[in-house]
């Protein structure tokens, strides 16, 4: 009896790693690991790819080339968000794999990964403008990658709908994203300020550095030797202020998650109403991911990397907060089911984050007042 491979193999072995990558990390996944998810045997793996880097390129890439598939062939703004809510379920993983593991790719990869990345938006910015020729030059590129960040919000959660429920809700919501009312901030002249020197002590140095590597890279592509050397100093002497690696991440998540906790409760407490409470969260949200967005990108990518009983610690943590926006979203829109509040406060806050982290957005002067619009017409329609 002859057994034949099935015709689709490479397919199934690029959906199961890219799984199994979104799951646990790309360094915490072997071939071997995708191989048995597959059911065959790591040399039968190697007939399709070369090695995992190999892999993670073609996870990556597979879903790339589906979004421009579908983008392309949208003809108009509705067509775009009835085929995008459509397929979102084929590409349910890709934001994650973009932005944490496709950093572990080679940078001319990863460049032209980029531009197509940016093709797509563009494309989507161009059937924004065709609806809505008076948006002021450039809106239509915030509200192109906003529209694509609602879309990708799902990657970040396991949240389920049923599947019509979950298209329309998406629909729904990258909807008020493309037709959300922007202002104008009226550009003001800085106040002269006196420039003054301060010297950071060289712990601070040394976690600052490490914060911006791990964001840019990976906590497992960076090394002490890196971080001692961006912080003007040398690897040995981290641990004049570290006891190990690790303990920079862990002090880095435990920034973020106070400096995150903390603008939450700020915006709490000056809230003197359920609408005013979930605008406060959102633009606390805002001035936390604009001014510290190297701290952010650690929060949202390396939290699998801490140790086990500070790693669940902080998902608590993490669960406390959005049902926090949960909790005053529902106070403000009764009548949504929790699935359909967390899915709506991960599109907003999505929109916020992935902003941030595009540097063609994040130069703006004015993006803190329109991702505030933005933020609140997902939340609470226009």
């Amino acid at each position: 009896m002859v057994v034949r491979r099935p015709h689709d193999r490479k397919q199934q072995i690029i959906v199961a790693a890219g799984d199994l990558f979104r799951e646990r990390g790309y360094h915490n996944v072997s071939v071997a690991d995708v191989a048995a998810e597959v059911g065959i045997t790591a040399p039968a793996l190697y007939r399709h790819f070369r090695n995992k880097p190999d892999l993670l390129h073609n996870a990556v890439q597979a879903g790339i080339d589906s979004l421009v598939a579908t983008v392309s062939e949208s003809e108009d703004l509705k067509a775009l968000l009835t085929n995008l809510s459509s397929s979102v379920s084929r590409r349910r993983g890709l934001s994650l794999l973009w932005q944490r593991e496709a950093r572990h790719l080679p940078a001319e990869q990863r460049e032209l990964m980029r531009t197509q990345v940016k093709d797509v938006a563009a494309r989507v910015a161009s059937l924004i403008r065709a609806e809505r020729p008076e948006l002021h030059e450039g809106d239509e590129y915030l509200l192109g990658w906003s529209v694509i960040a609602v879309f990708g919000s799902v990657s970040g959660h396991r949240v389920a709908l049923a599947r019509k429920q979950m298209e329309a809700l998406l629909y729904d919501l990258a909807e008020r994203v493309s037709q959300a009312s922007l202002g104008v901030t009226e550009s003001r002249d800085q106040p002269q300020t006196s420039s003054v020197s301060v010297t950071l002590p060289r712990r601070e140095l040394l976690l600052i550095e490490a914060i911006r590597l791990f964001d840019e890279r990976g906590y497992q592509s960076v090394n002490t030797e890196e971080i001692g050397e961006a912080a003007g100093t040398t690897g040995p002497n981290v641990y004049n202020h570290f006891d190990a690696k690790v303990d920079l991440l862990v002090a880095a998540v435990s920034r973020g998650g106070e400096r995150r906790r903390l603008g939450a409760s700020q915006a709490m407490a000056e809230a003197g109403s359920p609408e005013e409470a979930l605008i406060g969260l959102l633009k606390a949200h805002i001035d936390f991911a604009i001014t510290e967005r190297h701290l952010l990108g650690v929060l949202i990518s390396e939290l699998d990397q801490l140790p086990d009983k500070f790693r669940k610690t902080c998902e608590q943590s993490q669960r406390e907060y959005l049902g926090l926006w949960v909790q005053v979203l529902d106070e403000v829109k009764p009548g949504l089911t929790p699935a359909e509040a967390r899915i709506t406060v991960s599109a907003a806050l999505t929109v916020v984050e992935n902003a941030v982290r595009t540097g063609r957005l994040r130069r703006r002067p004015d993006l803190a007042d329109r991702l505030a619009e933005i933020g609140t017409a997902v939340l609470l329609g226009n």
